[in-house]
């Protein structure tokens, strides 16, 4: 299997994982005791990264994914993934991020591809950074 069909699939693991935190932030609700029960509230959209914190791990997860890797490669990987991942949070907002992952994980294979080709400049630079070729 070769580098680029494992970055693929640790970035549909990633998409996959990203795919739900819409869901979980949105199906969250609470109801105090001894209240009349009133139809659940979605919460407002995260607007600050620190508002949704398991998202850097979820997709450092999936793009490093679970392969067996020397540990300098694991480094140099590891150090891209967190290249690739804080160019989106420079990018996009949460809400935007997670749009585009469940819009991702909608197309399907090519998903990814589009994905990549949307962040070309900024994983070209990530690259040449950790001299990691995905």
């Amino acid at each position: 299997m070769n580098t680029n069909t494992i970055f693929k699939r640790g970035y549909i693991y990633a998409l996959s994982i990203l795919s739900i935190v819409p869901v979980l932030l949105t199906s969250a609700s609470s109801t105090a005791q001894n209240r009349t029960p009133q139809p659940p509230t979605n919460p407002p959209a995260p607007t600050n990264w620190s508002q949704v914190p398991n998202t850097e791990k979820e997709f450092m997860q999936g793009c490093v994914g679970q392969q067996n890797l020397q540990p300098n490669q694991r480094r140099i990987k590891q150090n891209f993934c967190q290249c690739a991942f804080n160019a989106y949070k420079a990018r996009y907002t949460p809400q935007l991020f997670s749009q585009i992952n469940v819009l991702a994980v909608q197309v399907g294979q090519d998903g990814p591809r589009l994905v990549n080709l949307m962040m070309k400049p900024e994983l070209d630079r990530c690259s040449a950074q950790t001299n990691y070729r995905p």
